[in-house]
C-alpha cells in the first residue's frame, strides 16, 4: 500500500495534518528550541517557523524572557518554501495588535516602561516598544520641573492615560503613578507614624511661616516657624535650606486632614526645664519682640520673659517704642516664674530701683568704712601726740 502512495495523496496528508501557512498570516506557535540567532517555531505547518532576535526583541527587552516550551504570537513575513522553513516577525504581529493591547492595559490600570527620546514643545517625546508616544510636562512630575531635559534618556514607568488608534496617538503620565505611590505611602505614614518620634527629613520647600521636611518618599511634614528653634526665629531660612538633612520630631498626625506636625527643636534642650533664674534675681535681657502692651526679653537662650509697658520706667510713657527697641541690652527684674504656662514676667524699672539700691547701700557702706577708718586713725593720732607731750 506503500508503494501506491502518491504525490497527491501526501498532499491530502500534508493538508489533513498541517495547517497552511501564508504571507501576512497572524500565527501562534510553541518555541521549540533557541539559540544566539534566534527562535525555531511550531507553528502547526508542514515548515517549522524562523524568529530571529532582529525581528523579536525591543532594545529594553531581555532575551531570557523567552524560553522552550513557551507560547508566541508572530506574523509571516514570508514562507520559504525552497528551504522549507516560515519566516515570522513578532514586531510587525504587534504593531497590528499593538494599540488594542495599549486600549486593555489602560483599562486594567497597568504601567508600562517608557523611553525618553527627546524633549519637544509641551513635554517629552517617548517610546514604548517600536512605538512613540507623548508624556506632557503637566504629568512628568507631582514636583514642577523647568529643564526638561534631564529626562532624556532615562527609562520611566508610566501609566496610559489616552489612546487613541485612529490617530495612532499614546499619551502617559508619571505624575498620576507618583500620586498613586505617595498617597499609598502617606497612608502608610499616617497608619504608623506616632507623636513623639524622632526621624531623619530632607527640607524640600520654605515659606515664610516654616519649612516642608520629607519624611518619606512624597510625605512632607511641616516645622513650623515656631517650632525651629527654642530661640524666637525671624526667617525660616535663617534656621534650613532647602536640600538640608534634618532631625525632626513628630508633634502631630492628623489623617483625616492630611498634615503632620513637626518640629525641629530638641526636646532635651527645653530651657523651660532647666531655667537659670528665679523671683526676685536680677539679671540682664535682650529685647526679642516689641508689642502695643510690652516687649519681649530673652534672659537665656531660648528663654523668654515678658515686660509690660508699666514695668519699664517710673516716667509716664505713650509707646513702648520709647523705652525699649529690638535688639536692645536692658536689666530686668524677674517678679514671677511658671514654667508650666511658660511664662516669666519681667520688670525694668524694678531692676534699676534694686541696683539704685545696691549702688546707694555700696556708697554708703563705703562711707561708713571710710569714716570709721578716719575715726580711728585720728584716734592713733591723739593717743600718739599724747605720749610724746
Amino acid at each position: 500500500m506503500e508503494e501506491n502512495f502518491s504525490m497527491e495523496d501526501f498532499e491530502k496528508y500534508l493538508d489533513t495534518h498541517f495547517r497552511k501557512v501564508y504571507n501576512g498570516d497572524l500565527v501562534t506557535g510553541t518555541i521549540l528550541s533557541k539559540d544566539d540567532s534566534g527562535l525555531v517555531v511550531d507553528v502547526g505547518a508542514s515548515m517549522d517557523g524562523i524568529l530571529t532576535v532582529e525581528d523579536l526583541l525591543y532594545e529594553d527587552e531581555s532575551y531570557d524572557a523567552y524560553n522552550v516550551g513557551d507560547q508566541i504570537t508572530a506574523k509571516v513575513k514570508y514562507v520559504d518554501s525552497q528551504n522549507g522553513q516560515i519566516m515570522l516577525s513578532k514586531k510587525q504581529a504587534d504593531k497590528e495588535t499593538v494599540w488594542q493591547t495599549l486600549s486593555k492595559m489602560k483599562d486594567d490600570g497597568e504601567t508600562i516602561q517608557v523611553n525618553v527620546l527627546r524633549v519637544v514643545n509641551g513635554g517629552l517625546r517617548i517610546a514604548w516598544k517600536d512605538l512613540q508616544g507623548f508624556l506632557p510636562a503637566s504629568q512628568v512630575s507631582m514636583q514642577y520641573t523647568e529643564d526638561l531635559s534631564s529626562y532624556v534618556g532615562q527609562t520611566l514607568e508610566v501609566r496610559i492615560i489616552d489612546v487613541k488608534e485612529d490617530k495612532k496617538d499614546l499619551v502617559v503620565s508619571r505624575k498620576q503613578l507618583e500620586q498613586k505611590e505617595a498617597d499609598e505611602a502617606r497612608q502608610s505614614v499616617y497608619t504608623s507614624l506616632k507623636q513623639g518620634t524622632t526621624l531623619s527629613g530632607k527640607v524640600v520647600r520654605i515659606e515664610k511661616f516654616g519649612a516642608f521636611v520629607e519624611i518619606a518618599p512624597h510625605v512632607d511634614g511641616l516645622v513650623h516657624v515656631s517650632d525651629m528653634s527654642w530661640s524666637r526665629v525671624r526667617r525660616p531660612d535663617d534656621v534650613v535650606k532647602v536640600g538640608d538633612i534634618v532631625q525632626v520630631t513628630v508633634l502631630d498626625v492628623d489623617a483625616d486632614r492630611g498634615r503632620i506636625s513637626l518640629s525641629l527643636r530638641d526636646v532635651n534642650a527645653d530651657p523651660w526645664k532647666h531655667i537659670p533664674v528665679r523671683e526676685g534675681d536680677v539679671t540682664e535681657g535682650t529685647v526679642t519682640r516689641v508689642i502695643a502692651s510690652g516687649a519681649f526679653a530673652e534672659i537665656a537662650p531660648g528663654l523668654e520673659g515678658f515686660i509690660h509697658i508699666s514695668r519699664m520706667t517710673d516716667k509716664r510713657i505713650a509707646s513702648v517704642a520709647e523705652a525699649v527697641q529690638e535688639g536692645q541690652r536692658v536689666p530686668v527684674k524677674v517678679l514671677s516664674v511658671d514654667p508650666d504656662q511658660k511664662r516669666i514676667s519681667l520688670s525694668i524699672k524694678d531692676a534699676k530701683s534694686d541696683m539704685q539700691e545696691k549702688e546707694d547701700r555700696e556708697v554708703m557702706n563705703a562711707y561708713k568704712e571710710s569714716s570709721e577708718s578716719a575715726v580711728t586713725n585720728l584716734g592713733e593720732l591723739l593717743s600718739e601726740m599724747q605720749k610724746n607731750s
